[in-house]
C-alpha cells in the first residue's frame, strides 16, 4: 500500500506541469500518507546501516525528520541571503560586467557566468537571475531562447561541481558522501568540458551573428556601488559556508545560518532602520513552495528507505549491473525526465553502506545527476524555472537544445571514465 501511494504521487510530481498540478501538493500529500499508514499498520521499519536493524516507526519518523530539516534549514538560509542581495540592487549591478559588441561573446560571458554564478548562488538561483538580465537585454523573444537553452546547460554544469551550487549535491555533502576537495578535484574539470562543448557547439548558430546593443542601466551610481558591495559581501559569506564545516566542524545548516545572521548584521549596521523596515519584505520574497516541496519528497523518499525497499533495490541493481559506471550514466538519463532530487536521495538510501565517503560513485552521481538533468526541460529546476518564466515549449527545446545538452554530458562523463 505505501509503495504504491508512493508511485502514484511520484506520477504527479513528473507530470505536474502537464496537468497543471502544483508538486507542492503531491509532495506534501504523498509524505504524510507514507508514513501515516506506516505507523497506523504498524507495518515493520529499519535503520539502515550494513544492515537492516528494526526501529520503532515514531523514533524513526523523527530521526529521517531531523536529516530532513538539516536540508531544509541550509536552503532557508540560502534563499533569504539571495533576497537579501536582491533587495539591495546586487544583481542589477551585476549586469554593468555584460556590456559588450557582438552577440557571440555576450553568449560567451553569459555561459562562464551561469557556470561560475550557479556554484555560488545555486542554479536555479543563478537561473532567474540571468533570465531577468536577458529579458532586459535582448528584446527579441525567438532570439532570446537560444540563450536560455544555454543558461540551463551552463547553471546545471556549474552547480555540480560545488557543495552549494545544486540541491543534489548539497544533498551528497550534507550526508557525508562527497568533501569539498574531491568534489572539486574529481567533477569541476567534467563539468567544465559539458559547458565549453555546449557553448562552442551553440555558438555557431547563425542567430549569434552580427552586434548587440545594450540599453544603460537606469540605478544611479551609488545604487550600482552598492549592488557590487552587496554581491562581494554575499557571496564571499556563501563561500565560507564549506570553509566554516572544515575548520569548525559545524553541520552546513549552521555555517548558512551564521552567513545570514552575519549579513543582517552587515545591512543592520550600514542601513540601520531602513533595513529594519524591510525585513518582512524580504522574508515574504522565500520561495515557501519550493521548500515544502523538498520536505515532501525527501520524506517520502524516508519513507521507503525505512521499509527497506531501497536496500533490496540496491542488492538487485548490483546483482543485475556489477559496474556502477553503466549504472551512474544511466541514472543521469534517468534525471532528465524524472526530478533528480528524489532520485539521488534514492541514490543515497541505496549505496550508502556499499560505499565509503568520496567514493568515485558519488563523484559521478553529482556530475550526472546535475547535467543529466539539462537533456529535458523538466529534468532541473533551472529549466522548469525557465519554462514557467519564459513559457519554453518543452518540444522546441527537444529539437534545438537537448541534442547539444547530451553532446556536452557524454564529453564530461568520458573524462570521468578516462
Amino acid at each position: 500500500m505505501v509503495v504504491l501511494i508512493f508511485f502514484i504521487g511520484y506520477l504527479f510530481i513528473i507530470f505536474g506541469n502537464i496537468i497543471s498540478i502544483n508538486k507542492i501538493i503531491p509532495s506534501i500529500l504523498m509524505a504524510i500518507i507514507c508514513w501515516s499508514l506506516i505507523i497506523y499498520l504498524n507495518l515493520p521499519v529499519y535503520e539502515l546501516s550494513q544492515y537492516l536493524i528494526r526501529k520503532d516507526p515514531n523514533n524513526l519518523l523523527l530521526l529521517y525528520l531531523g536529516k530532513t530539516s538539516e536540508i531544509i534549514f541550509f536552503l532557508i538560509g540560502a534563499m533569504l541571503i539571495i533576497s537579501i542581495l536582491d533587495e539591495f540592487f546586487a544583481f542589477e549591478a551585476l549586469k554593468e560586467l555584460f556590456y559588450t559588441d557582438t552577440k557571440r561573446k555576450f553568449l560567451w560571458k553569459l555561459s562562464i557566468t551561469s557556470f561560475l554564478l550557479s556554484a555560488i548562488i545555486d542554479n536555479l538561483t543563478a537561473s532567474i537571475v540571468l533570465i531577468s538580465l536577458l529579458r532586459k537585454t535582448i528584446p527579441n523573444y525567438k532570439e532570446r531562447l537560444y540563450y536560455l537553452g544555454l543558461i540551463i546547460i551552463s547553471a546545471n554544469s556549474g552547480g555540480v561541481w560545488s557543495p552549494i551550487g545544486d540541491i543534489t549535491t548539497t544533498m551528497l555533502w550534507i550526508s557525508k558522501k562527497v568533501t569539498i576537495f574531491y568534489l572539486l578535484k574529481k567533477v569541476f574539470i567534467p563539468s567544465l568540458i559539458c559547458m565549453i562543448v555546449s557553448t562552442c557547439i551553440i555558438s555557431n548558430y547563425p542567430i549569434f551573428n552580427g552586434n548587440i546593443y545594450f540599453k544603460k542601466n537606469k540605478l544611479s551610481i551609488n545604487n550600482i556601488k552598492e549592488g557590487f558591495f552587496m554581491l562581494k559581501i554575499g557571496s564571499l559569506l556563501m563561500i565560507l559556508v564549506p570553509i566554516y564545516k572544515i575548520i569548525i566542524g559545524i553541520p552546513p545548516y549552521m555555517g548558512m545560518m551564521f552567513s545570514l545572521g552575519v549579513l543582517l548584521c552587515i545591512c543592520l549596521i550600514k542601513h540601520g532602520k531602513k533595513f529594519n523596515d524591510c525585513i518582512d519584505d524580504i522574508l515574504k520574497k522565500l520561495d515557501l513552495s519550493g521548500i515544502l516541496f523538498f520536505f515532501g519528497i525527501l520524506l517520502s523518499i524516508s519513507s521507503m528507505e525505512s521499509l527497506g525497499i531501497l536496500y533490496n533495490f540496491s542488492n538487485w541493481i548490483n546483482n543485475v549491473i556489477y559496474e556502477w559506471k553503466i549504472t551512474s550514466f544511466i541514472f543521469g538519463l534517468i534525471s532528465s525526465m524524472i526530478d533528480n532530487i528524489p532520485l539521488v536521495a534514492a541514490t543515497i538510501s541505496m549505496f550508502s553502506y556499499s560505499y565509503f565517503i568520496d567514493h568515485d560513485i558519488w563523484h559521478y552521481i553529482a556530475y550526472v545527476s546535475g547535467t543529466g538533468g539539462s537533456l529535458l526541460l523538466i529534468g532541473s529546476a533551472a529549466g522548469v524555472a525557465a519554462m514557467g518564466l519564459e513559457k519554453i515549449d518543452f518540444i522546441w527545446y527537444l529539437k534545438k537544445i537537448s541534442w547539444i545538452a547530451l553532446i556536452g554530458y557524454i564529453s564530461g562523463f568520458i573524462y570521468l571514465i578516462l
